[in-house]
């Protein structure tokens, strides 16, 4: 064969795929070379099987708050979390939540659980927090699993420190301030899977720390970001997240 007419085994190999490709096309033969089984493939599979890593479980509707403090429901599933403070070795384990009537003696402790560290204030969070981070350490099938504190409410004050800090991406208008986000890590896990799950729950923002290995959860709206602090440090005045 002349010089010019060879071809590569590259070469060859692509046209055979074709060619097969084709005849498939044409005549409905099933296809088995391999790759022709790759193209095939579905572009999100991975994601689909990050997904089913995690237990089948649903975050609950959202509950009430009884008007009569004194009245608390008797039946119904129990609602439970275990938060710690690693700093301070604080411990709080409480059933927050029966069928769909939250107990507000019970998010009281957990409010003044989640105060400010850095001037003791205290602001009544959201239930539907306790909601989230029940749900993700039922998806991570740990549902007795304890949560480590990182941050959980922030006054005004502590938040503009934050900010001026330079160090964090600290959102003018945090949720923290608004005592709905939680900044956690789970003993135990990785933060990246504990990003996973809460991502899967889809109930509020996300935001995966990958330095300092803990993850932002909030029930604001629904979002997803990753913080580098060096970057940080470049862009702060982008810095819209948290």
């Amino acid at each position: 064969m002349p010089t010019h007419l060879r071809m590569s085994p590259r070469k060859l190999v692509s046209l055979r795929n074709l060619f097969v490709l084709l005849m498939a096309a044409l005549f409905g033969i099933g296809v088995s070379s391999a790759s022709a089984r790759k193209s095939a493939a579905h572009p999100h599979i991975r994601l689909r099987a990050m997904a089913h890593a995690f237990v089948n479980a649903t975050l609950p509707g959202e509950g009430l708050l009884p008007i009569d403090e004194d009245d608390h429901p008797t039946e119904g599933q129990k609602y439970e979390v275990k938060l710690a403070h690693p700093h301070t070795d604080e411990v709080i384990d409480v059933v927050y939540r029966i069928g769909d009537t939250y107990i507000p003696e019970a998010i009281d402790k957990l409010s003044d659980f989640l105060r400010d560290s850095h001037n003791q204030e205290v602001s009544r969070f959201d239930p539907r927090t306790f909601d989230v981070l029940h749900t993700v350490l039922a998806k991570l099938g740990r549902p007795d699993g304890i949560v480590d504190i990182l941050s959980g409410y922030r006054s005004e004050e502590t938040n503009d420190m934050l900010r001026e800090s330079r160090t964090t991406n600290a959102a003018k208008y945090s949720q923290h301030i608004q005592g709905k986000a939680i900044d956690i890590r789970v003993p135990g896990v990785s933060a990246t899977l504990v990003r996973d799950a809460a991502l899967s729950v889809g109930a509020g923002g996300v935001g995966y720390y990958p330095q300092s290995q803990f993850v932002h959860v909030d029930v604001g709206p629904v979002r997803q970001w990753t913080f580098a602090r060096h970057a940080a440090r470049r862009h702060f005045r982008r810095s819209r997240s948290a």
